[in-house]
């Protein structure tokens, strides 16, 4: 079931308990900002500040719904990578929306309290390498973000404009992307080349990747506005 039928079904039917999803992408919690705000109290998180993948809690309790494991391994074995975790855990036959963000670089990822007994029996290995799992408090971690700055010149912050000139398309081809809902504007997807683009949102190309709008403050001789954006690598 998708993320909107389900939000639909938590308004339809007066809650009683707390209700917890699964983690959500970035598209998943922007429908459900959009359709539950100011309507039921609920709260996103994803085990520390600025993550990725995070569950939404409806009528908070007070039990914790997400665990953070550090892995214990010998590094003269075993180089440790966000694929080879998410591929052993998903080995285990859970679900991917059950597993959060994976910080490879700080050997730590993130999964649903409701499996915490699950995992720490049974992800033991990982290519045939025996690990241990910590629990840590993972609240005080930062995922880095990389990147990758450049800059162009547009005559107005249109949405079309904006596409065409990250892509290095025609307009017209721009156009046809946005119509296609190849595009989204802050996770969702956009069908208004007319819309007016402002920094730090976040554009989505299929097949080109994500991009952040950072600054649009000046302009070139020419009056054009010159608009620094970062491809996220």
């Amino acid at each position: 079931m998708e993320i909107k039928d389900k939000v639909k079904g938590y308004l339809a039917n007066p809650l009683k308990t707390s209700v917890r999803t699964k983690f959500l992408t970035l598209t998943e919690q922007a429908i459900l900002i959009n359709t539950l705000k100011n309507k039921v109290f609920f709260k996103l998180d994803g085990g520390y500040p600025n993550s990725e993948l995070k569950r939404a809690v409806l009528y908070v309790d007070d039990e914790a719904f997400i665990t953070c494991f550090k892995i214990k391994y010998n590094e003269k074995y075993l180089l440790l990578s966000h694929q080879n975790i998410l591929g052993t855990l998903l080995s285990l036959s859970i679900t991917k929306e059950s597993i959060g963000d994976i910080l490879a670089s700080e050997d730590v990822f993130f999964i649903t309290s409701e499996l915490k007994e699950f995992i720490i029996n049974e992800f033991i290995k990982i290519n045939n390498v025996a690990i241990t799992l910590e629990e840590i408090d993972g609240s005080n971690l930062v995922r880095n973000v990389e990147l990758e700055m450049s800059s162009f010149t547009v005559s107005s912050l249109r949405l079309d404009s904006i596409v065409s000139k990250i892509t290095k398309k025609s307009r017209n081809e721009a156009l046809n992307m946005i119509n296609n809902d190849l595009v989204k504007v802050n996770h969702l997807i956009s069908n208004k080349n007319t819309k007016s683009i402002k920094e730090e949102d976040v554009i989505s190309i299929r097949k080109y990747g994500r991009f952040i709008i950072k600054d649009t403050k000046n302009t070139s001789k020419k009056g054009k506005i010159i608009v620094k954006y970062g491809k996220y690598v």
